[in-house]
């Protein structure tokens, strides 16, 4: 019996034969094809919505309802999972030209709320373009959201890489750099944040990052 035939008997049994929903039962399926891939595919969760949605046949706007779905029922923590694809996000961001605004590209729903509220809190500011998955935010504000959850010296490193950074004359040394500086911190702050981040974060990113 494979790794997902069993983790979907022991979810789908738990509260006996036939009791959970169909709207259940999908979301299930959408969380363990995310974390165990599909015919001989990496997990999933590597791949955006629009990928899943080919692959599956599938509307985008389901894949991305029973995925949060998936999220919020099945996947655990909530803060450890927003944690983790906010790193997983953060290690494909880009800096405005400007070098103020730190631009992420988040599809998942529960980690682009999460990071939203949390970004609240603090009374920070975020802008949605066009693409409601595209989210930017000054770097000021998303500091105050990492230096709330994740080690102190992985983000000061971050910090000072980042205004090192904007110090560079050239676009291209400083998209090159900060390119580079978002993978180092996210992987960095992945493993400090302890394992089950760590995991969750390792389904997230794309293979050789």
């Amino acid at each position: 019996m494979t790794a997902f035939e069993q983790e979907f008997l022991e979810k789908y049994l738990n509260f006996g034969l036939g009791s959970m929903p169909k709207s259940d039962i999908d979301a299930l399926v959408m969380h363990l094809l995310d974390q165990h891939g599909y015919s001989g595919s990496p997990p999933l969760s590597q791949y955006s919505n629009q990928s899943v949605s080919e692959l599956l046949r599938t509307p985008v706007s389901k894949v991305k309802r029973l995925r949060y779905d998936a999220a919020l029922k099945f996947g655990g923590r909530v803060e450890d999972q927003a944690q983790a694809r906010l790193l997983a996000a953060l290690s494909r961001a880009s800096l405005e030209p400007e070098g103020d605004k730190v631009c992420l590209i988040i599809e998942d729903t529960l980690a682009k709320n999460w990071l939203q509220g949390q970004l609240k809190k603090s009374q920070q500011i975020f802008e949605h373009s066009f693409n409601t998955e595209i989210v930017k935010v000054s770097a000021r504000g998303l500091f105050d959201v990492l230096e709330a959850f994740f080690d102190k010296k992985a983000i000061a490193d971050f910090r000072k890489g980042y205004e090192l950074t904007l110090a560079k004359k050239s676009q291209a040394a400083i998209k090159r750099e900060f390119k580079q500086l978002v993978i180092n911190f996210a992987h960095t702050a992945a493993k400090k944040a302890g394992a089950e981040v760590v995991a969750l974060f390792k389904q997230q990113i794309m293979p050789g990052l």
